[in-house]
């Protein structure tokens, strides 16, 4: 019996065929698509009812000695709100995308692809998302607030996306069951950039090392340092990248494995 391993070179044709089919399994259904759009909406609604426009002293984590700056809760939580509804939508859109259809997946290798352009198409596909997301919960926030940088904090909200949609890629990947992804996404989202991230929760944290070390912190700073400083937020950014390039690579290789296939002659 002969094996021999798939051919591993890269078409691009093929990764833009299945990104057109994965655009269409993901907004076949309409209310998929209006919620993407709608719980923003919502979110920053609630936020625009449940906080004072009394300003308090916040500590910022990223600026030189970590200065305390006059911010409104409202105007902060017009912030953080809208990086939590990045991360968290991008998180679950990338965990569906990762675990839809494996069996679909399995004979596109069968059939000449191979996991790599699989990967990538999916990856092209949550990066649209993000940067749709990002542009438009910005605008969303913007008619509530002005921020000192608007390109800033729109690139946070970005990099908010592509962290959590790594992120969602690889728990896709780790976990074949959508129950257990889901649990794992909010388990982590809600307690980073739902929560700990937010400056109030900071300025008070005894153990700040941990906040800094969670996903959410530097896409966080991106955009509160954008709206509210004039500072510098390339090292930010630059750490944003490289963590959300960790999930990436994780999730390529397991998803590899998981969907690596040999033909079998007799």
């Amino acid at each position: 019996m002969g094996i021999e391993k798939r051919n591993i070179g890269m078409n691009l044709g093929k990764i833009e065929y299945d990104l057109l089919l994965l655009f269409k399994e993901t907004f076949r259904n309409r209310i998929t698509f209006l919620l993407l759009f709608l719980i923003p909406a919502i979110f920053y609604l609630i936020t625009i009812y449940t906080t004072s426009e009394i300003p308090i002293l916040i500590k910022l984590a990223s600026a030189p000695d970590e200065k305390v700056i006059r911010i409104m809760p409202r105007e902060l939580g017009l912030i953080y709100i809208g990086l939590a509804a990045t991360g968290f939508i991008a998180s679950f859109v990338a965990l569906n995308i990762m675990q839809r259809n494996t069996q679909v997946q399995r004979r596109q290798i069968l059939c000449g692809y191979n996991p790599f352009e699989l990967s990538l198409s999916k990856l092209a596909m949550v990066i649209c998302i993000v940067i749709v997301l990002g542009i438009y919960i910005s605008v969303l926030g913007f008619i509530l607030m002005k921020p000192r940088h608007i390109s800033g904090v729109i690139l946070g909200y970005i990099l908010s996306g592509f962290v959590y949609g790594s992120f969602g890629l690889l728990t896709g990947a780790v976990f074949k069951k959508e129950l257990e992804g889901i649990l794992v996404i909010v388990l982590l989202a809600n307690l980073d950039i739902g929560w700990l991230q937010n400056p109030i929760f900071y300025s008070a944290a005894p153990n700040k090392y941990i906040i800094r070390f969670l996903p959410g912190f530097n896409p966080s700073q991106v955009a509160v340092i954008s709206a509210f400083t004039d500072y510098s937020t390339n090292s930010q950014i630059i750490h944003s990248l490289i963590y959300g390039s960790v999930f990436l690579i994780l999730s390529i290789l397991i998803y590899g494995i998981q969907m690596r296939t040999y033909r079998v002659y007799p």
